[in-house]
């Protein structure tokens, strides 16, 4: 009896304090933001990206990130997840991002008057951040990113 409750409490220690804190997949988190924005959530957007800030080190993210969270404005929060979009895909580029799945680019070409903007998807099928339910489906795949 002994012996098992020591390798009990050994084991509920490994798992508990064995090694760092695994770090949240940066694509994990930018989706959070990104379907947020589809539903045009701009409070769901603002935890997200707070959850972002909290697990990522990457100053890179950091100013995209800090306007998303300060703000409920879904306009301001869209034009920062243009910039985040910009960096993340930059990111996922020249890192090596564990996905299983692939990784679609996709564009909408009247995002921002016309100046057309792109974002990161896991699902082929287009959900546009940059419109939400307003224009759902206006875009296209342009790349797919397999990881």
């Amino acid at each position: 009896m002994r012996n098992t409750l020591l390798i009990i409490a050994l084991a509920c220690l490994a798992a508990s304090c064995g090694g760092t804190q695994t770090e949240t997949n940066p694509l994990d988190n930018y989706f959070a933001i990104k379907d947020a924005l589809v539903a045009t959530d701009a409070i769901k957007a603002q935890e997200a990206a707070n959850t972002f800030i909290a697990n990522t080190d990457n100053p890179v993210f950091t100013a995209a990130l800090e306007k998303i969270a300060n703000t409920t404005d879904v306009k301001a929060q869209r034009a920062a997840f243009d910039a985040l979009s910009e960096s993340m895909y930059a990111f996922v580029k020249s890192k090596s991002i564990s996905s299983e799945q692939p990784i679609y680019k996709q564009y909408c070409p009247m995002a921002f008057n016309n100046e057309g903007a792109f974002w990161l998807s896991a699902q082929k099928e287009v959900r546009n951040p940059y419109f939400g339910d307003m224009m759902l489906t206006c875009g296209s795949v342009q790349e797919t990113l397999n990881q």
